[in-house]
C-alpha cells in the first residue's frame, strides 16, 4: 500500500491543545456515525442520479460525460459529497449541474455554463429563469467554495438586475449559479433534489433557447 506525501502542518497558536484533540481520535462510536452519515448522503445522491435518463442528457448536451459521484474529507477541513451531471467543463461550450453537500454548510445546486453556451445567448430568457427559480449568481471562480458559500460572494436572486447580468456575461468570471437546497428530512431532501434537477434539465431541453 502506498502512502500520500503531505506537507508538514505548522502548529498555530489558536489551535486547540493536543489533549483536547486526542479524545476525538479515540471516539470509535463518533467515527462510526460519521461514516454512516457519509454513506447515507452517497446513497441519496445515487438515488437522485439514477432518476436521470441518459438519453435526456445526450439530447441536452452531446458532449455529456454522464453522471459521477465523488466525496472527500478536506474541503476547508470538512467532508463533502458531490453529484455531477453532464460533466463537461469546457470554458466555451461546457455544461454541468453539481449537487454539493458540504458538512457544516448544507446542500447546494450549482449550474455551470461555458461562456458561449446557447443558453447564455438569450439573456432575457436566462434572466427570467434565474429569477423565477431563485438562483443566485456566483461571483467567484468555479471551485472557490470558500468565497462563494462561506464569504457569500454571490448576488442574491432578488437583487440581480438585467444590466448586471449582461455585464457579468461580458466579464471573465465563469458563469455559475447556485441555489441552497434545505435538508429537513431524507424524503423531502430527495424529492427537492429531483425536482430542482428535473426542472433545470427540462429548461435546458426546451426547443426555444
Amino acid at each position: 500500500m502506498g502512502f500520500s506525501h503531505y506537507k508538514v502542518v505548522a502548529y498555530h497558536k489558536n489551535n486547540p491543545p493536543f489533549d483536547q484533540l486526542l479524545p476525538l481520535t479515540l471516539d470509535k462510536a463518533l467515527f462510526e456515525k460519521i461514516s454512516l452519515a457519509k454513506k447515507t448522503f452517497i446513497s441519496i445522491l445515487s438515488l437522485v442520479g439514477n432518476t436521470i435518463p441518459l438519453e435526456k442528457l445526450v439530447r441536452i448536451h452531446i458532449n455529456q460525460k454522464g453522471i459521477k459521484i465523488s466525496q472527500g474529507n478536506e474541503l476547508q477541513g470538512c467532508p463533502y459529497q458531490v453529484l455531477d451531471i453532464v460533466r463537461d467543463f469546457d470554458v466555451n461550450h461546457g455544461l454541468n449541474l453539481r449537487v454539493l453537500h458540504w458538512w457544516g454548510r448544507g446542500a447546494f445546486l450549482f449550474i455551470y455554463f461555458g461562456s458561449q453556451h446557447p443558453k447564455l445567448q438569450a439573456t432575457e430568457n436566462l434572466y427570467s429563469w434565474i429569477k423565477e427559480n431563485s438562483f443566485n449568481l456566483c461571483k467567484g471562480n468555479l471551485w472557490d467554495y470558500k468565497r462563494i458559500i462561506d464569504e457569500k460572494k454571490i448576488i442574491l436572486s432578488e437583487n440581480i438586475e438585467r444590466d448586471q447580468l449582461i455585464e457579468h456575461l461580458k466579464s471573465e468570471t465563469p458563469f455559475q449559479i447556485i441555489k441552497p437546497i434545505p435538508i429537513v428530512d431524507r424524503p423531502t431532501f430527495e424529492h427537492n433534489l429531483v425536482k430542482e434537477i428535473t426542472e433545470a434539465l427540462t429548461w435546458m431541453d426546451a426547443k426555444h433557447i
